[in-house]
């Protein structure tokens, strides 16, 4: 799990780097700390994490989600690797996370993505999600506020 998180991480400071930020170098290593710190989140009865595989068995790409209240659960975390991009892994990992959500009686979806993340920008609509035109309450909107300009944000109801 370390693995395919820390290809996330590595990703997501490169592009946020290729976008002007300062990344402390240590960011991928805090990061992945965080979410093992908080990783109950992710898990039932309130959440769940999902892991792709190829047919080897190698894990290929991740996927969380997590309720933020009684009827919303959020989408965090969604990564496959390049090699796998275009293969359907990140669209069965959205599917299996909707279906956990389904059975955790939640109502709708809400994730969010950066402008660079263009992969996600393009698959969450052919899935069913709608692009929001106004900001929501999502995790990385409230814990990191400098993004907020560079975020787009995306809803499902199930």
């Amino acid at each position: 799990m370390n693995g395919i998180l820390s290809q996330y991480y590595a990703l997501i400071v490169e592009r946020m780097t290729a976008m002007g930020f300062e990344i402390d170098p240590a960011a991928p290593q805090s990061a992945l700390a965080e979410f093992w710190a908080h990783s109950e989140d992710y898990l039932p009865p309130n959440g769940c994490l999902v892991l792709a595989r190829d047919s080897a068995a190698k894990i290929i790409g991740c996927g969380m989600m997590k309720r933020l209240d009684q009827d919303t659960g959020e989408l965090k975390r969604v990564f496959v690797t390049e090699a796998a991009r275009g293969t359907g892994a990140g669209r069965a990992m959205i599917q299996a996370r909707e279906e956990a959500a389904r059975v955790l009686g939640l109502k709708r979806l809400v994730a969010d993505t950066l402008t660079p993340n263009v992969e996600m920008r393009d698959l969450y609509p052919k899935l069913g999600f709608v692009e929001l035109s106004e900001p929501i309450e999502t995790t990385t909107y409230l814990d990191q506020p400098m993004l907020r300009p560079h975020l787009h944000y995306f809803e499902k109801t199930l």
